[in-house]
């Protein structure tokens, strides 16, 4: 709440959608493109390996993670140029404002630093900077002065970046976006499908299917998944991830903010991160996670209920077959005296 009192209080509500042009823009690319090279991995692993076919949930598991890990890895070069600019397009003004701050900080003396209320006892004037750093969450220093914001559009940040720092800075922090990704993408994957296995066969216990019986073997096919089995397999599988990646992602985004200063405050991401807990404890790793859950839950709930939907309007509309579940429509041949469970 205090982070957006002081977006609103700089840039009111527009500050709020600073940056969103790239993503906007990008987004369907890298979504279609992240979903197809993940689709395309399982069938390839699927035909390479006879152990991981999906057809049990460790198997599940191993074939889901590893393709998402693919997909994160190879989207992720994609996009590290993107969001490096994304950010710096959110946080330019705000790092304007704590520069001047740093300005005036700089050039009180002990007695003007009193008389702003400051404690100064048996503390140098260098000391209550530091201090002030602190309670700013590490954001005054490193941000560097004001001549040096990014510029007043996305295309005009990424010119200044590689004019700054070559083309090569608009891939800083890559290596954290790769890992991020490549992790985050692979749990992501993994857990939605995992979740929406289970859920899909608690659901065909409590409820299961007519089936046609012959004269010595029953064939049950299971349909595949409904809407809300998406829904909330998608949430769920969208806060795992980030439970597990949030601190990959919090040093990423620290190292890059950084991307246009002269002198850096942080040689590296384990410099960053063990700035981080000397200054906040382990705790400081997940600062903003909240609120990255509640963004989320919905986002990602909406985007399998969406590409599910999609997907089985496509087979239908191609002839496909029947709208079924990719991947998720079981056909289980069991006996008479046997039930359908898996």
């Amino acid at each position: 709440m205090d982070c957006v009192r002081r977006t609103y209080a700089e840039e009111r509500l527009g500050g709020f959608f600073r940056g969103m042009i790239p993503p906007l823009i990008t987004v369907s690319i890298i979504k279609s493109i992240s979903f197809s090279v993940y689709e395309g991995s399982k069938q390839q692993i699927r035909s390479t390996s006879k152990s991981l076919q999906g057809d049990t949930i460790p198997s599940l598991i191993g074939l889901t993670f590893i393709s998402g890990s693919v997909a994160g890895t190879v989207v992720a070069m994609m996009s590290s140029p993107l969001e490096l600019v994304k950010l710096q397009r959110q946080l330019e003004k705000l790092m304007a404002m704590h520069a001047r701050k740093e300005a005036e900080i700089t050039s009180l003396t002990g007695d003007a630093l009193l008389r702003e209320g400051l404690a100064t006892e048996k503390k140098s004037a260098a000391a209550v900077a530091a201090k002030i750093e602190r309670h700013s969450h590490g954001s005054i220093t490193q941000y560097g002065a004001p001549k040096e914001e990014a510029g007043a559009s996305s295309w005009k940040t990424a010119k200044a970046i590689v004019q700054k720092k070559g083309w090569t800075g608009l891939y800083k922090g890559a290596n954290l976006h790769v890992s991020r990704d490549m992790l985050g993408t692979g749990i992501y994957f993994s857990s939605y499908e995992t979740i929406k296995r289970l859920m899909s066969e608690t659901i065909e216990h409590i409820k299961p299917h007519p089936h046609n019986a012959s004269e010595s073997m029953t064939t049950t096919q299971l349909k595949g998944p409904g809407p809300m089995v998406h829904f909330f397999a998608g949430g769920l599988c969208g806060v795992f991830s980030w439970l597990v990646v949030f601190p990959i992602d919090l040093v990423k985004s620290v190292v890059q903010k950084e991307v246009l200063l002269s002198k850096p405050k942080y040689s590296g991401a384990l410099d960053c991160a063990k700035d981080i807990v000397r200054r906040e404890g382990v705790r400081g790793l997940y600062r903003g996670l909240s609120v990255t859950c509640y963004r989320a839950m919905p986002i990602h709930s909406l985007n399998f209920l969406v590409y599910e939907a999609v997907m089985d309007y496509v087979k239908t509309w191609s002839g496909h077959g029947e709208p079924l579940q990719h991947n998720a429509s079981l056909a289980v041949m069991t006996t008479p005296e046997s039930s359908i469970s898996r």
